[in-house]
């Protein structure tokens, strides 16, 4: 899948963030458009980040950041085709893509022979009650500055190594002093956490992973 995928790492990896984002998608947060890939036969039967196995004929897909077991309904813009699929992978890792289908997605979406396609893709359910104030999750904290300035910079990488992140700055009082947290990412375990620190580790952004 995926063509970027750093072999395992992106299985692990794949254990993703996302919370991290909680795919802060456009205006409106339910929401997000974007350009959409597939993958098919190469990856059938292989490990999928949520540790399932891929399989090709059903309608699943991968996303940076959005929960395993979301359910998504994915529309071609360019033919107003549509499907609902469960996400349980992550990716896709090329460009500014949003999504990356089933072959059996792409084939019902009208775009497997294009290979890629312009998608709107809207969140319909979240899995269990993740979307509750009160349930737990795992961000990345990636640096403590006494410095405001360097911390913005820091919280300007993050943003560039994907655009989507959630990256919050918080001022807290430390021994007396003040000081500026930086935390990328809401995940809804863990794994997840770890797998996109060890992303952000290969930019040198990586952190301490902690409960929320």
């Amino acid at each position: 899948m995926i063509n970027n995928r750093k072999c395992y790492l992106f299985t692990v990896i794949i254990l993703l963030f996302i919370g991290i984002h909680q795919p802060i998608f456009a205006q409106n947060q339910d929401i997000q458009t974007g350009e959409a890939s597939w993958y098919g036969s190469r990856y059938h039967g292989r490990k999928t980040s949520s540790g399932e196995p891929f399989n090709k004929n059903d309608m699943t897909a991968a996303h940076k950041t959005l929960p395993f077991g979301t359910k998504v309904k994915v529309t071609n813009l360019d033919n107003d085709e549509s499907v609902i699929v469960r996400i349980n992978d992550r990716g896709p890792f090329v460009g500014d893509r949003i999504i990356d289908v089933s072959e059996a997605a792409a084939r019902k979406l009208q775009f497997r022979g294009k290979g890629i396609g312009n998608v709107k893709v809207e969140i319909l359910e979240l899995p269990g009650d993740y979307a509750s104030t009160d349930a737990g999750f795992f961000t990345i904290q990636t640096g403590t500055y006494a410095n405001y300035k360097n911390a913005q910079q820091l919280t300007a990488k993050l943003k560039a190594f994907d655009k989507h992140l959630r990256v919050e700055l918080i001022e807290e009082q430390v021994k007396g002093k003040k000081v500026h947290l930086i935390r990328a990412g809401r995940f809804d375990n863990r794994q997840e956490a770890e797998a996109f620190n060890e992303l952000l580790k290969e930019e040198g952004l990586s952190g301490l992973v902690k409960e929320a």
